[in-house]
């Protein structure tokens, strides 16, 4: 019996060095000298995230806003084992993603994405494989193939125009939400550019559109049509990489769920069996078309095709399937959200200042002639001509400025690095705050918060880019592939409502401001309230 008794003893006294040991390894190992909230538990700042961040009143983002405004402009934040270093130092964030190769892309945002894209780009470490990718994909920034693919875009804007007329006629002087109208609208558009085919999700919003009239000035509940199935299986996806990216290990986050959860896989064969076919059907147009053409990948009918033509015209450089499947979904994935996002930003700040919107509309209506017919394309020089559309650009430059989509921008450090006299080893997760840089009152001043795009206009009425500091898609050579469609995009939606509509202001019980963070960071309510410029004239 005493043996007995002794060999539990034993086993307990191990199990409880073991578990120490454990916590001991699982809890946070600030860096000395920078400046964290105190260490209270294992869990170090999550359960103050949690707290935060609950029943949806704050973000992450606005989590980190309020502890650099405890600690400054160097800090960490303790999640998991190993510590995230905070800047808010925009000249420190130059230095170290422009001025050198001291950072890559960050491990923990190679995990956060790896679930869903393991070999997408925004996935990968910036190796072989990542510029093999990006030499593949290249062409597709490339002004000639925006050029080419610009009537795609309006095509999108077209149709959300001619949506939001027969809702404005429904609802009159009412307001309703447009969140939904705005995913569909860019989701038709990014999947046309990449796939060559146009989903028609706006065009089945507009045909599920009730007959009878809501006339009201109130909030005005339209019957919501059902979403496409693409369109749920995306958010899915995101909503997918949102569980992880809030977590210790996001990697092993992430595979819990999607093992454990029918629906997103479900949701994620959809997304795999759509594209999978896309890719055949592209290699069977290549087959007939091949021998024919000899073009440039830039005469490409779409991004899949530009892709296949040069694995088989050029030759010299493939993508296995798991890595097409993965780049056709990593770009119509950020072709749609970021776009979609900062549109619905966009459309809650232009009812703040009639005088702007009026310039912005006199302007287009001046360059590009009065409001385009339902399937009119824009001419794309004029829309990149900031000296032709100094206001479109002050408008748009304004918008990627206070929205902070992208509010925060993750790297880590591959080698040594004192930054702000600290020292910071080798391997440390970097968190760059660009929102709070972009709106700095000692960059901008006491109205740095406003929506104001006069701010970028000069005197004289030109726009003046280095106005100040935005930095939306972030910096160096992990910055966002896609800002230049981003911006394309953005300019022609633009152009396309505000040629069309005046945004008048809504009332207060949907007029919020609070955000939720997905992948992006998107307002919780996005609702307007039209008026044909020909009525108010």
């Amino acid at each position: 019996m005493p043996s007995v008794i002794y060999s539990i003893a034993i086993v307990a006294l191990v199990a409880s060095i073991l578990l120490v040991r454990f916590a001991y390894w699982l809890s946070p190992k600030p860096i000395p000298g920078i400046p964290h909230n105190p260490i209270t538990s294992i869990w170090g700042d999550i359960p103050a995230i949690t707290e935060a961040t609950r029943y949806g009143r704050k973000t992450f983002s606005d989590y980190v806003a309020e502890v650099v405004a405890k600690h400054g402009s160097l800090l960490q934040i303790l999640i998991g084992r190993n510590p995230i270093v905070v800047i808010s130092d925009r000249k420190e964030m130059e230095r170290l993603l422009l001025g050198r190769k001291c950072t890559d892309q960050s491990k923990r945002t190679n995990e956060i994405f790896a679930t869903v894209v393991p070999t997408g780009q925004i996935a990968l470490p910036t190796n072989e494989t990542w510029k093999r990718h990006r030499r593949l994909t290249g062409p597709s920034m490339s002004r000639r193939y925006l050029e080419r693919m610009s009537g795609r875009i309006a095509a999108g804007a077209n149709d959300l125009v001619k949506l939001w007329k027969a809702k404005s006629e429904l609802v009159g002087a009412g307001a309703f939400d447009a969140d939904l109208d705005l995913q569909l609208a860019t989701m038709d558009a990014i999947v046309n550019i990449t796939l060559g085919t146009s989903l028609s999700c706006v065009e089945a919003a507009y045909n599920a559109l009730p007959s009878s009239l809501f006339q009201s000035s109130g909030v005005v509940h339209l019957p919501r049509c059902e979403p496409p199935a693409l369109h749920e299986a995306l958010r899915a996806m995101m909503e997918s990489i949102e569980k992880a990216s809030t977590t210790p290990f996001p990697l092993l986050s992430a595979q819990l769920f999607t093992y454990t959860s029918p629906n997103w896989r479900k949701h994620y064969n959809l997304l795999n069996s759509f594209l999978s076919t896309a890719i055949t059907r592209s290699r069977e147009r290549e087959v007939i078309l091949g021998n024919k053409h000899e073009g440039l990948a830039t005469d490409a009918d779409c991004v899949l095709d530009m892709i296949i033509q040069r694995e088989e015209r050029e030759g010299t450089e493939v993508f296995g399937k798991g890595e097409m499947l993965d780049e056709l979904l990593t770009y119509i994935f950020a072709g749609q959200d970021t776009t979609a996002t900062s549109l619905a930003w966009l459309v809650k700040f232009l009812p703040k200042d009639a005088q702007i919107q009026r310039r912005l509309h006199d302007e287009l209506c001046s360059v590009l002639g009065p409001e385009m017919d339902s399937n009119e394309s824009l001419d794309f020089n004029l829309l990149d001509d900031h000296k032709r559309v100094p206001v479109l650009e002050a408008v748009v430059a304004e918008t990627l400025r206070c929205a902070g989509v992208g509010s925060l921008t993750g790297r880590e450090l591959i080698q040594d690095e004192m930054i702000s006299d600290r020292f910071v080893p080798k391997g440390t997760q970097l968190m760059f705050t660009t929102a709070l840089m972009s709106s700095s009152e000692s960059e901008w001043g006491l109205d740095a918060k406003e929506w104001r795009p006069t701010r970028w206009l000069t005197p004289d009425g030109a726009f003046n880019r280095s106005a100040g500091p935005s930095i939306p898609f972030g910096l160096g050579q992990r910055s966002c592939f896609g800002q230049r469609l981003a911006v394309l995009q953005i300019k022609t939606f633009v152009a396309a409502v505000s040629r069309a509509f005046f945004f008048r202001s809504i009332p207060p019980e949907v007029d919020t401001w609070s955000a939720v963070e997905l992948v992006t960071r998107q307002p919780k309510t996005c609702y307007v309230s039209l008026e044909r410029w020909e009525s108010k004239s």
